[in-house]
């Protein structure tokens, strides 16, 4: 299991959704294979959609602290793709750093005689904090042997955001434009984590 620092709230967010099929494919994600064996409960964050393959989709989620959470992906009507999803869990971390930004002004310039000899551009530098997110990532399945779940506790309250690639395979069934379609199902469970350390 691994730990990160914060809690998830999620939206699917589908870069390239058939609304033809949503239908076909809503609440796909209750015939995903759940882990109620293993204490889980079905978080309501989960979602379902129709997506063309080979394309990419983003989720954003939110955790809470001192909850375990089991992310996984699934595919009921191309049990073909099961397996094979490529997916990242994403953190935007807000980072602070210094920029300068210089302007000029026009003065006018004297000679040793205090006679007006022209004009001349004055630099002014001023610097100040930004601050602006940048993408962590905390877990890559394709580092851990393309593992289809995601099991991990977090120490703090976060928002993460799910990027899954619906990877390509043959398939008979075609939309109207003629690209393959499938139904893909975000299920995310939870369960009240384990505490560490000596208790009474």
């Amino acid at each position: 299991m691994i730990k990160l620092i914060k809690p998830f709230l999620l939206f699917f967010i589908p870069l390239a959704p058939l609304f033809i099929h949503a239908q076909d494919c809503h609440h796909v994600v209750k015939y995903c294979e759940h882990s109620n064996r293993e204490g889980y409960v079905f978080n309501m964050q989960s979602s379902s959609g129709a997506f063309i393959q080979g394309d990419t989709a983003e989720v954003s989620i939110i955790v809470y602290k001192g909850m375990e959470y089991k992310i996984s992906f699934c595919s009921p009507s191309n049990p073909e793709l099961n397996g094979n999803f490529q997916f990242k869990i994403v953190e935007l971390i807000t980072k602070g750093k210094w920029v300068e930004t210089t302007t000029y002004t026009n003065e006018i310039e004297y000679d040793e005689y205090g006679y007006e000899i022209g004009e001349q551009k004055v630099p002014h530098t001023i610097k100040k904090r930004v601050y602006e997110k940048q993408p962590v990532v905390r877990f890559d399945n394709s580092e851990h042997e393309n593992a289809q779940d995601f099991v991990f506790q977090s120490n703090k309250t976060r928002k993460l955001v799910v990027k899954v690639y619906i990877p390509e395979v043959p398939s008979e069934e075609y939309d109207m434009s003629g690209e393959t379609y499938s139904c893909v199902g975000l299920l995310i469970e939870h369960q009240k984590g384990v505490k560490t350390g000596f208790g009474r």
